[in-house]
């Protein structure tokens, strides 16, 4: 009896490090969750599945709220680029407290595995723009933060609980087939790791130091910021990205060309997931 009784302590000792793990720090969440986009396309099928949709302002930013899947949800769009969604995502999580963040969007393909609409749940992110930049491409050092110029290291990743609801929906999920660069075929869902910077286009040199040094699925200009906002304010947080063009130094007809489809199948992931949530 004992026995089971030390058991069923432990048990729930560990039950609630990992509810602990995937709560709020400093604050007492709400039952939203932030959903958040760089661009109109990214959130573009989250507003349609809301109801009772309501548009509203914060400080001139704009964003939408109501339920999907009968949760309370806010919506918006954070802008491109590192400085705009740390801006927003903080705005909107001191003005809504919410339970979880969602990122979903796009990502330049640096694996190339990966294809236009594969979707890669993000279990680590990186900033590849901080440090100096010589002659022989970047020299990377950590971040500093705001708690006296402490160190930072630069590698964010969500919390294990939150990753591993994320697992289970990537197992049963039956994604749809996408048709791009004239194939059609099954998308694919997995982990994979996520390199932001306030770089759109890079060289083929960049491209080579994410893949050799970071190990980089895809590219983009928005997750690490938000991750290093998420993890500092300790919100817990995901970030759902799919591949729509090949990295490379000028992107814009391509992105132009795939964003639309990558856009569409990370958010029908994240609205699946978000049944689980």
């Amino acid at each position: 009896m004992r026995v089971r009784v030390l058991v069923a302590m432990v048990l729930f000792a560990l039950c609630g490090v990992v509810k602990a793990e995937d709560a709020p720090k400093y604050y007492k969440a709400s039952e939203r969750i932030l959903i958040l986009g760089a661009v109109p396309q990214e959130i573009t099928a989250f507003v349609g599945a809301m109801k009772d949709t309501e548009k509203k302002e914060v400080w001139g930013i704009p964003y939408w709220q109501g339920t999907i899947e009968g949760k309370p949800v806010v919506v918006a769009i954070t802008g491109i680029g590192k400085v705009y969604t740390a801006m927003t995502a903080t705005l909107l999580i001191k003005e809504f407290a919410p339970r979880v963040v969602l990122m979903s969007g796009t990502g330049a393909r640096v694996n190339q595995e990966l294809r236009t609409g594969d979707v890669i749940v993000a279990s680590v992110m990186q900033v590849h723009d901080y440090g100096s930049l010589t002659r022989n491409d970047m020299v990377y050092r950590p971040l500093n933060g705001p708690v006296n110029g402490n160190e930072v290291e630069n590698s964010f990743a969500p919390p294990a609980g939150l990753l591993a609801v994320a697992d289970k929906a990537m197992v049963s999920y039956q994604g749809p087939e996408v048709t791009a660069n004239g194939a059609t075929y099954r998308m694919k869902v997995r982990r994979g790791v996520v390199s932001s910077s306030d770089l759109f286009g890079v060289t083929q040199q960049r491209i080579d130091t994410l893949r050799t040094k970071f190990h980089t699925d895809v590219m983009e200009m928005e997750s690490a910021a938000l991750g290093q906002v998420c993890q500092t304010l300790g919100v817990p947080y995901l970030v759902i990205r799919a591949g729509s063009n090949v990295a490379q130094e000028a992107p814009n007809d391509d992105y132009l060309r795939l964003g639309p489809i990558a856009a569409n199948q990370a958010a029908l992931f994240s609205l699946y997931l978000l049944k689980t949530l």
